[in-house]
């Protein structure tokens, strides 16, 4: 029985080792990105109530996996529109300056503080139920 000798050189075992890892690691991202990772939310829409003038309205606020994508105001009845004049008008800037800062860390209008802090609040509560946990 005749022993073989095998030269292996350690730059060939370097070079292999290396494409192994890097191999591993192209395939690992493809996983994730294929199957998605869980994100902060739970995708839907989720809402929470605000009472104004003795009347709830309803805050909803539509998330995906990652982000917030929408926040509107329910219908207000007449009595609600007459005592709350600013809260139609300034969701629309609350929504915009949230989807955009993706927080409700935001800083508030001075022109319509109390109504963005009422509707702040409500959308901080319809992000708790969309948080994944």
């Amino acid at each position: 029985m005749q022993s073989r000798i095998f030269v292996v050189k350690l730059r060939d075992i370097i070079k292999t080792a290396v494409f192994a890892l890097l191999g591993t690691a192209i395939i690992a991202a493809i996983l994730i990105f294929l199957l998605g990772g869980k994100g902060e939310y739970k995708e839907g829409t989720y809402n929470s109530e605000i009472i104004l003038h003795g009347s709830p309205v309803e805050v909803s606020v539509r998330v995906s996996k990652n982000e917030i994508e929408e926040i509107t105001l329910g219908d207000m009845d007449e009595t609600q529109a007459v005592f709350y004049p600013t809260f139609n008008s300034c969701v629309e800037e609350l929504a915009s300056a949230v989807i955009e800062n993706q927080s409700t860390d935001i800083e508030v209008n001075k022109d319509y503080e109390v109504s963005e802090g009422i509707l702040l609040q409500a959308v901080d509560s319809a992000l708790e139920k969309a948080k994944r946990k």
